[in-house]
């Protein structure tokens, strides 16, 4: 194996430490969902954020190290960029899981009206859930079904998203709310609108993907 190829393999490598810790971060905002009073698991994922971040820069330096080095061409060029693309928006989606966490700490969902929220948001986890762990799939395996999958469910996440912000609407717009009320309604608006923006990053990934199997850009919704 040269040295080159060592490189892509190391690049490799941590993202699939950069996945993995992003997908445990899910797994802990989905539990700290069902129980926010959970206190280890708030440690942990402040000692996860850490961790992303410092891979983010790794990979991120790793990869000008080896454009400049070795000046690939072709497929390989386009692996090194996608690369850099899937752990900026890996790093930033596990931003927005940390700010979900933040907000699950300080949000009552046993309140009258917030059970059925509840419902909705934890279907939206599951939705976004399966969209992240295909983008990643999409990439790691060059599949390229998988990620074409994953821009369609991002429809049916805003779809969601959409549908909570109906629901916080409608149902306390005719009452008498406390203040406590007020901030379980921002709160919970706060980590709808980060679980859509994680599904428009997991969309990103998949676009990536597109990009590095196929060698065509469609973003923005371009389909030549």
């Amino acid at each position: 194996m040269n040295i080159k190829t060592r490189q892509l393999e190391l690049l490799l490598h941590d993202f699939e430490l950069l996945a993995k810790t992003t997908l445990t971060q899910l797994q802990i905002t989905h539990k700290l969902l069902q129980d926010n009073s959970i206190e280890q698991l708030y440690e942990e994922a402040e000692a996860n954020e850490i961790i992303l971040d410092r891979l983010e820069i790794k990979m991120r330096e790793e990869a000008v190290f080896t454009i400049f080095q070795f000046n690939p061409k072709a497929a390989d060029l386009r692996k090194i960029i996608t690369y850099q693309d899937v752990t900026t928006n890996l790093e930033r989606i596990g931003d927005m899981l940390l700010n979900v966490i933040h907000f699950l700490r300080v949000t009552d969902f046993s309140r009258p009206g917030f059970e059925e929220l509840k419902k909705k948001i934890n279907l939206m986890m599951e939705r976004i859930g399966d969209m992240l762990r295909h983008a990643i799939l999409s990439f790691s395996g060059e599949d390229g079904r998988l990620a074409y999958q994953v821009i369609e469910e991002d429809d049916r996440v805003d779809e969601l998203y959409h549908q909570i912000s109906l629901y916080l609407q409608e149902e306390f717009q005719n009452r008498k709310l406390t203040k406590a009320e007020i901030r379980n309604m921002i709160h919970s608006n706060a980590i709808s609108h980060n679980l859509e923006r994680i599904g428009d990053n997991a969309t990103n990934m998949a676009e990536a993907a597109i990009y590095l199997i196929e060698g065509k850009d469609v973003r923005h919704g371009n389909k030549e």
